[in-house]
């Protein structure tokens, strides 16, 4: 077995005006955040570039930080016994815990990337773009999975209930091993409790996580290849529509919101569910999956519309 696969982003925090407690805290609350593959390395801020600034606001020469972090377009988390509601930036209670200064900071620092993938919690679906195609340990705490080369199947490690496993895989913090074909993979068989269709594992997943499980374009089109092999019964029975419509023809995500009466929200989720799972295309094509010859929509999503009154065979009608 091979030493962890690790993708590890590097944040420069600068600090001013904090007392010794509130540094320390500070400290402590920013070596937490390599839990999620961030390495910060919190400086005094003499105007130099960072990535975020913690600043105690109370005095004037905290309200000249203010002011001269707002000109540089500089994300600030204010340190303050004023009233958070009263703020007008994000902020943690004079006193805060280290626990409420690192959440404050993980979520400024996915803010600040904009969207991308460089700061955002490392869930075990995003964990596995470090697999490079090679078989993959994973583990979180006490669950322990392993993945195949090609992402077919996941073998569970641990004698934990399967929806556990599920939860946990949205959750952050999860660590990858890369495997060696020889006796890595026979050492990990050697723990196996079951094995599962990874595309079942993804898909049952993100219908129990509240967040897609990997970041998507929601400007683009998007269409679906095929279904996933996962029993339909264990789905949302919402998400079946739009899943449906995506395998008839490309859609822009809001475009589907708004004709299959499905929030964005879940759009996304299901997006990203076919994302992991190798089954959305973003080319734009009309790729015609579920169509048979001469046009007509399979029986399938025929039965799929006809539960939601709705018409496929002329692309998607009320």
């Amino acid at each position: 077995m091979s030493a962890p696969a690790r993708k590890i982003s590097t944040a420069v925090i600068g600090c001013q005006g904090l007392d010794v407690l509130h540094m320390m805290r500070l400290k402590v609350a920013s070596s937490l955040l390599m839990a999620e593959y961030i390495q910060a390395d919190v400086q005094e801020w003499n105007h130099q570039k960072v990535d975020l600034l913690v600043a105690s606001i109370d005095d004037g020469k905290g309200q000249q930080v203010l002011r001269e972090a707002g000109a540089k377009g500089l994300p600030v988390l204010a340190v303050t016994r004023k009233v958070l509601a009263g703020l007008p930036i994000p902020g943690v209670a004079y006193g805060a815990s280290v626990r409420e200064i690192f959440q404050q900071l993980r979520e400024l620092l996915q803010q600040a990337e904009g969207g991308g993938e460089r700061f955002l919690p490392r869930t075990l679906f995003r964990s596995l773009s470090d697999a490079k195609g090679k078989p993959s340990l994973l583990h979180l705490g006490l669950v322990r999975v392993m993945v195949d080369a090609p992402q077919r199947r996941i073998t569970l490690l641990r004698d934990i209930p399967y929806e556990n496993f599920l939860k946990a895989a949205a959750e952050p913090g999860w660590t990858l091993s890369l495997l060696s074909e020889e006796g890595g993979v026979e050492e990990c068989l050697a723990d196996a409790v079951s094995q599962h269709a990874f595309e079942d594992f993804c898909w049952r997943a993100a219908s129990l996580s509240a967040e897609p499980l990997l970041v998507q374009d929601m400007q683009g089109l998007a269409q679906m290849r095929g279904w996933p092999e996962v029993e339909t019964g264990k789905l949302p029975t919402h998400w079946l529509l739009p899943m449906a419509a995506l395998m008839i023809r490309p859609w822009r995500p809001d475009q589907l919101a708004l004709a299959t009466n499905t929030s964005l929200d879940d759009i996304a989720r299901i997006m990203a569910a076919a994302a992991c799972t190798g089954l959305l295309d973003t080319s734009g094509n009309d790729s015609g999956t579920a169509r048979a010859s001469g046009g007509k929509v399979s029986g399938f999503f025929s039965r799929i519309a006809k539960r939601f009154g709705l018409n496929f065979s002329k692309g998607l009608q009320v």
